[in-house]
């Protein structure tokens, strides 16, 4: 299922740093989500207009661990190439076997993107991804 942005999720109080919470039904939908909430912090929730596919692929790990490193992935790619997801699909999520993510791209606008945050890091501080009555629930802390 390809999850599109904008998409549900609370901000955690946090001194000094950002932070994001999610729930969804699976934890492949429940990952997709994490990827869209960076996104809106990134653009602060203006639209962005929809480019090509990227796929990332992390290493097999815990399920925090993974997410936290397909956000630093795409943190990355937002540092060197200035895109920003505008839709995700999770087509592998498996603690043995590792993560692949297709992100559907938009060009960054420092324009139209005036009240995204600066996001400096992915940290592994408070990072969670757990099952939470019948479906899963992630959290990450963001460096700004």
């Amino acid at each position: 299922m390809r999850l599109r942005h904008p998409v549900p999720y609370e901000e955690l109080d946090h001194t000094a740093d950002a932070g994001v919470l999610v729930r969804g039904d699976s934890k492949e939908e429940t990952l997709g989500r994490l990827v869209l909430a960076y996104a809106d912090l990134v653009t602060g929730g203006a639209p962005l207009a929809s480019g090509a596919d990227q796929v990332i692929e992390v290493e097999a790990g815990d399920l925090a661990g993974m997410a936290v490193d397909v956000l630093r992935e795409l943190l990355f790619h937002f540092e060197t190439e200035r895109w920003v997801p505008e839709s995700c699909e999770v087509a592998l999520l498996d603690p043995e076997r590792g993560a692949r993510v297709v992100v559907g791209t938009g060009a960054y606008d420092p324009v139209a993107h005036t009240d995204g945050l600066v996001l400096k890091a992915v940290t592994l501080h408070a990072a969670r991804f757990e099952p939470e009555g019948g479906g899963w629930v992630a959290a990450v802390v963001f460096d700004t």
